[in-house]
């Protein structure tokens, strides 16, 4: 019996490892997955904004029109280097974030589980001695009746934890979620911003009449004035939002398993704990 559940440890605290690996490393897919998406972000609305910009060149050098064109192209390009900062930042706070709650979450896992086998292997030791010791009538029928017992709690604590850490797994849709909300937004942000640069370029030309030369730099103007510290308010706002989240989410995960393996580990470590008195009741009535 000794034997057999030493056996069943090794072979399940072997699967729950393989399982933590998995869980991990589907961690770290999703981690590269929303860098992905923010590198993909950070590239079309960059091209978006280029290509915008292109569209004020020409009235950059018009006496008329240069100086509020070149305020509004310079939107543009700092609206590109928020973007690279974004990019950088986001990639660096994520994969710290979500790294340090895992490396914490896989070392208390695997003292939990350890802990809670050798309570099990303890108890299957302590078991037994007493029914090999013992002088009563109903050894043989305590034997038959919980001899297995300690070994296959030692399968199904097992199994439970690695159940809570496949279901939190399927949880991590909901940060593909948030992820995408913030994504959407972003992307509004910067077209409502393109769109206003590409509506004045729109208006006339470096040709036209003095006064629809003055309703373009006008237009300019606003963007530079107006429109940009909306955006740029707005953008800072959804920055904060998805980082909050992020991290908010990363720490939820951490303790969705941790309480799921928690419950686990105690109540087997409770069952463990009564299995010497249960014992001691079947030697006295063979219950």
């Amino acid at each position: 019996a000794s034997a057999q559940i030493e056996n069943t440890i090794i072979s399940r605290r072997s699967g729950i490892s393989s399982t933590l690996s998995s869980f991990n490393n589907n961690i770290r897919n999703k981690i590269n997955e929303y860098n992905s998406k923010i590198i993909s972000l950070k590239n079309d609305m960059s091209s978006q904004l280029s290509s915008a910009m292109q569209t004020i060149t020409p009235f950059i050098v018009d006496a008329d029109i240069g100086n509020n064109a070149v305020a509004a192209s310079d939107v543009l390009s700092a609206a590109i280097t928020v973007l690279s900062s974004v990019q950088s930042a986001f990639i660096s706070g994520t994969s710290s974030v979500f790294t340090s709650v895992n490396t914490c979450l896989s070392n208390k896992t695997t003292v939990a589980i350890n802990a809670t086998f050798v309570s099990l292997a303890s108890s299957n030791s302590q078991m037994s001695v007493t029914l090999s010791t013992s002088g009563s009538t109903y050894a043989s029928t305590c034997r038959g009746k919980y001899s297995n017992i300690p070994n296959d709690l030692v399968n199904q604590v097992a199994d439970r934890v690695q159940e809570c850490l496949n279901n939190e797994n399927n949880q991590q849709s909901r940060i593909n979620s948030i992820l995408n909300n913030y994504l959407t937004m972003v992307r509004q942000n910067y077209q409502g911003l393109t769109n206003h640069v590409r509506y004045c370029s729109s208006l006339g030309s470096v040709g036209s009449r003095i006064e629809v030369k003055k309703q373009i730099s006008a237009c300019f103007k606003g963007i530079s004035i107006y429109v940009a510290p909306i955006y740029k308010a707005t953008l800072e706002q959804q920055i904060t939002f998805v980082s909050v989240m992020l991290q908010l989410e990363a720490v939820a995960s951490n303790n969705r398993v941790k309480e799921c393996i928690n419950q686990v580990t105690e109540t087997y470590n409770a069952m463990s704990a009564a299995f010497a008195p249960t014992i001691d009741a079947c030697l006295l009535n063979g219950q």
